[in-house]
This record gives structure tokens, C-alpha cells and sequence, in this order.
């Protein structure tokens, strides 16, 4: 039996994985005239172009590709292109 891996499409890489976080919570981030959802957690900070998936303390889950990583107070933020999707 042979194992089968995801491919990226012609012309594109597949971004990496990261852990899956837990217990991180959403918050909106101000980008000139755009309100983006940021992810801050206790953790270590996903790779940029890493796709992870974070569950809340509430339960739900998300998934996002990682554009920006800023570590503060202890705490990382990450933004996403493409924002946040439930997953």
C-alpha cells in the first residue's frame, strides 16, 4: 500500500503545517482603512506562510495562512492573508 501526499498546484508550494494552537483568542487589528483578525496566543510563533488551524476556548476552530507574526508581552500575534476561515 502506498501512502498518497497533498500537492500543491502547478506553479505554487505547499505551505507547511503548523502545531495546532489551542486556547488563543481572536482579536481585530487595524491595517490603514481595513480591520483584520489577528490570533493571540501563549505558544511558539507558526513560520509565515505556515497554515494552521486554532481552536478557541469555546470550542470553535479556525484555519489560516500565516502572514505576519509579531511577538508581544509574552504573547504572539498572527495575521492571516485571507483571514481566518472556520473550519
Amino acid at each position: 500500500m502506498t501512502k498518497t501526499k497533498a500537492t500543491a498546484p502547478a506553479g505554487k508550494t505547499a505551505a507547511p503545517k503548523a502545531s495546532p494552537i489551542t486556547g488563543g483568542r481572536i482579536a481585530p487589528k487595524v491595517k490603514g482603512n481595513l480591520t483584520v483578525p489577528t490570533l493571540v496566543f501563549k505558544g511558539d510563533a507558526p513560520k509565515v506562510g505556515s497554515k494552521i488551524t486554532a481552536k478557541m476556548q469555546n470550542g470553535s476552530k479556525y484555519t489560516g495562512t500565516v502572514s505576519d507574526v509579531t511577538e508581544a508581552d509574552g504573547e504572539i500575534i498572527a495575521e492571516f492573508s485571507g483571514g481566518l476561515t472556520p473550519s
